[in-house]
């Protein structure tokens, strides 16, 4: 018989508390993911009138024409009149500094007196084309690198722009932009150019592999009538067609899959994982074709094409999509590390660039947290007994949420601003 280590065991138990008392009402780790939180649940927030301006770090870099939009490194700064905290937001997985959760997470820490500073994931497109030096994004230890840089450039910036007074600097991502966080944070001890009193992880994944693999998998889901990429538009195109011709309309908001679930077009957990996996393939996509086009690796574009803004892409982005996570990682980033280190492997790679390659680091701090939900599906059982087995008291698993479905669920935000402010979870 295998044993749980005696503090983990304590930790689930501790859980079993939170877990009881736990009202996210969606349980269905899919819908939870798609979703999000019902409407009746959301943290409430003040209508307040955020001063903010997005800013440029410094000159247009000289970017493909493809690029051109966003040729300068930029960032978003969000600042009180008093004297603060700074945040700054890394974006998960292909999200710029304006995606949705970004924004919800800035009008949070806002409200709660923090200057914020938004910052694009290091996988998302104006990044790789403008603030990564190898364009290769996708090792965390070279994308924490990058990102460390701009962030001081943005500090430099923003003073530059308004002196803020700054009490201390804090740091949270998502998804990710939490594993960026956390090998930030590894960055900053040492070099200790900014300093972060707290850094927050919300849901982030604990094994690359693990991560990468379970998301590529659901676009393989079986649904009946899907064998294509046609097929697949046109499936879902159909149900919510059906919907519409019960309701009459559609308004495109989150509470539209909860209606729909509750009618005869509800998507089965099949059809929403394949949802979640087309939405990552996108992502993946933008990334590989980024990333080719600014190392002219000749993977998408052939090598000596130079794409115009007037130049149809359809044909590089039919391509693009049809690569997994790890053909981007084969093709684009093994082959550059296998220059400098012939031997090296995959799996070596995506385990020094996981969260279990700085356990000994993350279990000697104490201003480092995590908030996951115990059926994400980024995440395996060996994942979720890590975070338990090092973070101790400095972790909070839930029983349901998928992955960041319960991002604006009222506990969700009061544990995450507990944790900030007192370096502690209210319940632990």
């Amino acid at each position: 018989m295998t044993f749980l280590p005696f503090a983990v065991l304590f930790m689930w138990l501790m859980s079993a508390a939170v877990w009881a008392n736990y009202g996210y009402p969606v349980k269905n780790s899919f819908l939870a993911t798609v979703a999000g939180t019902p409407s009746g649940h959301v943290y409430a927030l003040e209508q307040t009138v955020v001063s903010e301006v997005v800013l440029n770090v410094h000159k247009a870099t000289d970017a493909p024409a493809v690029f051109s939009e966003v040729s300068s490194p930029a960032f978003k700064l969000a600042w009180q009149h008093n004297p603060a905290p700074l945040i700054f937001i890394i974006a998960g997985t292909g999200g710029r500094y304006d995606a949705h959760k970004v924004e919800y997470l800035k009008r949070v820490y806002y409200q709660a007196g923090y200057h914020v500073i938004q910052l694009s994931s290091p996988t998302s497109y104006d990044f790789i084309v403008n603030s990564s030096k190898e364009h290769r994004p996708g090792l965390s230890r070279t994308d924490a690198s990058d990102l460390y840089q701009l962030m001081q450039q943005a500090l430099k910036r923003t003073s530059a722009f308004k002196k803020l007074r700054i009490t201390n600097f804090q740091l949270t991502g998502y998804s990710l932009g939490a594993a960026n966080a956390v090998w930030v944070g590894y960055l900053d001890a040492s070099q200790k150019k900014i300093g972060f009193q707290r850094i927050l992880l919300i849901n982030p994944p604990v094994s690359l592999k693990t991560a990468m693999d379970n998301l590529d998998r659901m676009i393989l889901a079986k649904v009946p009538g899907v064998k294509d990429s046609s097929s697949l538009f046109d499936h879902f195109f159909t149900r919510l067609a059906d919907y519409f011709r019960v309701h009459k309309s559609i308004d495109l908001d989150k509470s539209l899959l909860f209606e729909l679930q509750k009618s005869p077009a509800a998507l089965s957990s099949e059809e929403l994982a394949l949802l979640i996996g087309l939405v990552f393939r996108f992502s993946v996509a933008s990334m590989t074709f980024t990333s080719d086009v600014m190392t002219s690796s000749g993977f998408i574009v052939p090598k000596g094409v130079n794409i115009k803004n007037s130049d149809d892409r359809t044909p590089y982005f039919a391509r693009a999509m049809s690569c997994s996570f790890n053909h981007y990682f084969q093709k684009l980033i093994l082959p550059v590390q296998k220059k400098t280190l012939p031997m090296v492997s995959e799996a070596q790679l995506l385990r020094e660039n996981s969260l279990p390659y700085l356990k000994r680091w993350l279990q000697n701090v104490s201003h480092i947290g995590v908030m996951h939900n115990a059926d994400d599906f980024i995440l395996d059982q060996k994942g979720l007994s890590f975070l338990y087995d090092v973070f101790d008291r400095r972790v909070v698993i839930y029983p349901h949420g998928g992955h960041m479905g319960n991002l604006e669920y009222q506990q969700n935000i009061k544990d995450m601003l507990g944790f900030m402010q007192k370096g502690a979870f209210p319940d632990a």
